[in-house]
């Protein structure tokens, strides 16, 4: 029986050592108000919920236009997502459960953000070239919990059997379920209706042995 492995990234592969607010304070060239920081952050999400392109040199443009500031948009984004990038982890343990599972099974990533960003934390982490393919929400222009995304994952690695791993329980999980993938959830929180949970990467390792043997997770 053939078996498609999807990891979803951001709190599942990777963790982050830096907030965010002191990521984005050390990008800028001129002292940083909270204010300031709320704005970046507030357009930051929305464009990426709302799956437009470069969100994060959009952002900077609210942000410079507001605060009167002489900064170059495009330079500030790249350099806030070389930043961010670069203040993210993938534990040891981590690494080895994905190295097992691509060594077994067919492997993407299927990930919410925008396309720079989050391919920008793959290769910094090698992990790019681990997987067969990367889904990244903005570069398909539809994000979790949209079913295209899931669906777009079922094309590119065609299988019998299909595995999600995420750590957000309504945008993973749920959508992932009615997709018809076998879910692995990675989370703190109770969920009672997660098929399989891990509450963290020990757990998580432990879940998917027997799917990297060959058997079912269920």
């Amino acid at each position: 029986m053939t078996t498609t492995v999807y990891f979803d990234l951001d709190g599942t592969l990777l963790e982050y050592t830096t907030p965010f607010a002191d990521i984005f304070a050390q990008t800028l060239p001129t002292e940083v108000s909270e204010e300031m920081t709320d704005t970046y952050f507030e357009e930051v999400l929305s464009g990426i919920t709302q799956v437009e392109e470069n969100p994060y040199r959009r952002a900077v443009e609210v942000v410079r236009e507001a605060y009167d500031l002489d900064v170059n948009p495009e330079i500030v984004a790249e350099t806030y997502i070389e930043e961010e990038a670069a203040a993210t982890r993938v534990r040891p343990a981590v690494r080895q459960l994905v190295e097992r599972v691509t060594s077994q099974h067919q492997t993407g990533i299927l990930t919410n953000g925008d396309g720079r960003m989050q391919r920008q934390k793959l290769e910094n982490h090698g992990l790019a070239d681990l997987v067969d393919t990367i889904i990244v929400s903005n570069e398909v222009g539809s994000r979790k919990p949209d079913q295209a995304l899931f669906k777009e994952a079922k094309k590119r690695l065609p299988a019998e059997t299909f595995v999600y791993v995420g750590d957000t329980y309504e945008e993973d999980i749920v959508p992932a379920l009615e997709a018809g993938f076998t879910t692995v959830y990675v989370g703190e929180d109770h969920q009672p209706d997660a098929p399989v949970a891990a509450k963290g990467t020990e757990e998580l390792a432990e879940l998917l042995l027997p799917l990297v043997r060959g058997d079912s997770v269920n």
